[in-house]
């Protein structure tokens, strides 16, 4: 008896089978005409929020508390199938040259908007997307991007030293600097590092030449190392790294001097740049100084352009001291990654252009 009891269940799960297997290639019909729209007006292929509320409402149907676990991982499987299917899908319908940004979190860039914003006013026929993507998919991620038709990738956030150990050509300034941030990929992949370039070409359009200058760089990452390697070349005469770990930021830079970040004071730099992430989006509100230790510099700068004007910023204007954030080095960095990427020179006019756009 238990035994034919257990096939009248298999057997009713086998139609349940087939239900759910004729209901999900209807979706995939669905999704076929989803990619096809967003083909045609080169929207991103992934939609976080609408999954996000795709989730929600399914889950809202589940009636046994005890199934919410199981029906909601189900469902991501079925969104991250959608996603790969629509890519393969707009890789068919459109030939365009194919760019990203890879990052752990992208839902406050706006890199895709510059890279359009450019496409545009030169007349290049290409897309750019924004791909969220884990530690442990990095080690295969160019590989992937590759066979999916992509060619050139920009690199955030955490993984600009990682992502090195799958280039085959680093540029000398990368290497200098330890960070990747532009990767072309062709019958090899280069990596380049445009932070260098773009800090350098913000300092330039917001007048401030380094030669014999004084400055100090909060932080000891990645940008701190592009920021020190743009202030070295351009004949910086002084460069202070300021840390919470002073031991740590002295094995990074050991030729410049350190300094602890709560015993610092701005009197006398002619320069102070904040390449920490302290008072990013979405945790505003926070600055890596106290105000009363921004007094006496004479030029500040946030690497930071979302939000618009950060705490630290905010301090530098209540001090009367110019200051800048770093939305126009993103679009100055972003601009450099197109013409590795194009073999092309754009020129400061088109990334003076952009950055007006996206600053008001």
């Amino acid at each position: 008896m238990e035994k034919n009891n257990l096939d009248i269940i298999r057997n009713e799960i086998d139609k349940v089978d087939q239900e759910l297997s004729a209901l999900i290639q209807k979706r995939m019909d669905l999704v076929a005409e989803v990619a096809e729209s967003k083909a045609q007006s080169g929207k991103e292929i992934l939609d976080k929020s609408r999954e996000e509320k795709v989730i929600q409402n399914v889950l809202s149907t589940v009636k046994k508390q005890e199934y919410q676990d199981s029906v909601k991982a189900i469902f991501e499987c079925i969104m991250y199938n959608s996603r790969e299917y629509q890519k393969k899908r707009i890789g068919r319908v459109n030939k365009k040259p194919r760019y990203a940004v890879i990052g752990e979190k992208l839902s406050h860039s706006i890199s895709p908007e510059i890279h359009k914003e450019l496409f545009e006013r030169v007349n290049i026929n290409a897309v750019y997307e924004q791909i969220e993507v884990s530690k442990t998919e990095i080690p295969d991620i160019l590989d992937r991007l590759k066979k999916e038709g992509y060619e050139g990738i920009n690199v955030t956030i955490p993984y600009k030293t990682e992502i090195m150990a799958s280039i085959h050509k680093v540029s000398d300034i990368a290497t200098r600097i330890g960070a990747v941030n532009t990767v072309k990929i062709g019958d090899i992949y280069e990596g380049c590092n445009t932070d260098y370039f773009g800090f350098g070409k913000a300092l330039e359009y917001y007048g401030f030449d380094c030669s014999r200058k004084n400055c100090a760089v909060l932080g000891s990452g990645g940008s701190a190392k592009a920021v020190t390697a743009r202030l070295e070349d351009k004949g910086a005469s002084k460069i202070t790294i300021v840390s919470r770990d002073v031991k740590s930021a002295a094995l990074k830079f050991p030729k410049l001097d350190c300094v602890d970040l709560y015993k610092f004071s701005s009197e006398g730099y002619d320069l102070v740049v904040n390449t920490t992430p302290v008072g990013m989006f979405p945790n505003a509100g926070y600055s890596p100084v106290r105000k009363d230790q921004l007094k006496g510099a004479s030029f500040v700068m946030d690497l930071i352009y979302n939000p618009e004007e950060t705490l630290f910023l905010k301090y530098a204007r209540e001090l009367s001291i110019p200051c800048a954030n770093g939305l126009y080095m993103l679009v100055a960095q972003a601009i450099s990654a197109e013409e590795i990427w194009q073999g092309a020179y754009y020129g400061q006019d088109i990334i003076n252009d952009i950055y007006e756009k996206f600053k008001c």
